[in-house]
């Protein structure tokens, strides 16, 4: 009768609520933040690819330091550990998805450098964060 027309109202809404919750988390699976990473930080890491990509040593702290400050997910780290046998791999595949990984994912990943404590770690965030700051003072 027509008791049952307002329910079938209902319905639709309820799925739309759950739905779109879905939808937001299969977009963030690799990056926890939705944020995206500023234009300026994303030319400095791509400026910087090849030596980044050949210099960094994602096992020495970085892949670990991302993952407990919510900049890269489980998922991503697993990946970047099973998918690729070298340093250099790896370091090109955390590249590749740091720009996707929010809006603080490259302070978070010059962190990590510095973090690590190695030398050359140390040089190339320097690098990253001198480059940042020229780059702002430009007119």
């Amino acid at each position: 009768g027509p008791g049952k027309c307002p329910v079938k109202r209902d319905q639709p809404h309820k799925l739309d609520s759950s739905t779109s919750s879905h939808t937001v988390a299969a977009v963030s699976s690799t990056s926890v933040s939705s944020a995206q990473m500023s234009d300026l930080h994303r030319s400095v890491l791509l400026q910087c690819y090849v030596e980044l990509k050949s210099s960094v040593n994602v096992e020495d702290h970085v892949l670990d330091y991302l993952y407990s400050n919510f900049v890269i997910s489980k998922s991503l780290r697993d990946r970047i550990r099973s998918d690729c046998t070298t340093a250099e791999s790896k370091a090109g595949m955390l590249l590749d998805e740091l720009p996707s990984c929010g809006a603080s994912a490259f302070r978070e990943f010059v962190d990590a450098l510095i973090a690590s404590k190695t030398s050359v770690h140390q040089k190339l965030a320097k690098k990253l964060m001198d480059m940042v700051k020229n780059d702002q003072q430009s007119p």
